[in-house]
């Protein structure tokens, strides 16, 4: 947790588809989908809140296998619609939490796509349908994948996605504490590493002919601490004492004893 002074430094410085399956709409050449947003049986992956700068609610870890390599397991699906046809190319946001002093090991997960779509980027279009190594991440904090991995042939995860068409991506754990926080596909009229580094919002979901967002709406709010200093913040979630925030696209955690009585009355009431 970072004294206020602290943090206002670094802020100034700074299966086939069911008909009533809820599937995320492409918006602007882009899907967003958070890991936890999954309506799979997570078995062997279980939620997190541990790795910092996470998105939603959680992170999600793979326990199984070893944390070198393993069979597919557990897999999880999502589902998504493509308004805008052309190649998109798949990231995943990751972290690789490491056992060892091994940096090339809990660094990757299986991915497959489902539908009616062609190759692109030189994959095979087997490759990309079947369980295939995706590896990237980050040891420190989160990274983005965007390769594919088939006997040491290296593939960029790119689809030609089809006007109207649904898709479904599987992602099955492969190696032990590999970590994902969001899954984006990206329109290849977009900046790859600008969309990256935006990390967009969650896209809004259709089910039964409804288009909703999971998300619920922000709280925004001017926090003050007792000498009076103030910090522009959106409240994500409180955990005891402690209360999250994110302020210019950055997580923080303060402490809600260190604010205004006003606000801490109001981190009371308020619910996430």
């Amino acid at each position: 947790m970072k004294p206020w002074n602290v943090l206002l430094t670094l802020i100034i410085g700074a299966a086939p588809l069911h008909a009533d399956d809820p599937v995320f709409v492409e918006k602007k050449g882009i899907v967003a989908m958070e890991a936890e947003s999954t309506t799979s049986n997570l078995r062997r992956w279980i939620k997190k809140t541990d790795v910092k700068d996470f998105s939603g609610e959680c992170h999600i870890e793979f326990t199984g296998n070893k944390a070198e390599s393993g069979p597919p397991d557990s897999p999880l699906k999502y589902a998504f619609k493509i308004n805008k046809g052309g190649v998109y190319q798949l990231t995943i946001r990751g972290h690789k939490r490491l056992e060892t002093k091994r940096q090339d090991i809990s660094n990757d997960c299986f991915v497959a796509l489902d539908g009616d779509f062609d190759e692109a980027g030189g994959a095979p279009l087997k490759i990309l349908r079947t369980d295939t190594k995706m590896f990237g991440g980050s040891a420190d904090g989160w990274g983005w994948t965007t390769q594919l991995d088939v006997n040491h042939k290296k593939y960029p995860a790119l689809y030609q996605l089809k006007s109207g068409e649904t898709y479904e991506l599987t992602i099955s754990g492969r190696s032990k504490n590999f970590n994902i926080d969001r899954i984006l596909f990206v329109h290849e009229d977009k900046n790859l590493r600008e969309v990256q580094r935006d990390n967009p919002d969650e896209s809004a979901r259709e089910s039964g002919g409804i288009t909703t967002s999971r998300l619920k709406p922000k709280t925004f709010r001017t926090l003050t601490n007792a000498e009076g200093r103030e910090i522009k913040a959106e409240l994500v979630s409180k955990l005891d004492d402690t209360l999250i925030i994110r302020v210019q696209g950055k997580r923080f955690e303060i402490a809600i004893s260190s604010l205004s009585e006003d606000d801490q009355k109001f981190i009371k009431d308020w619910q996430p």
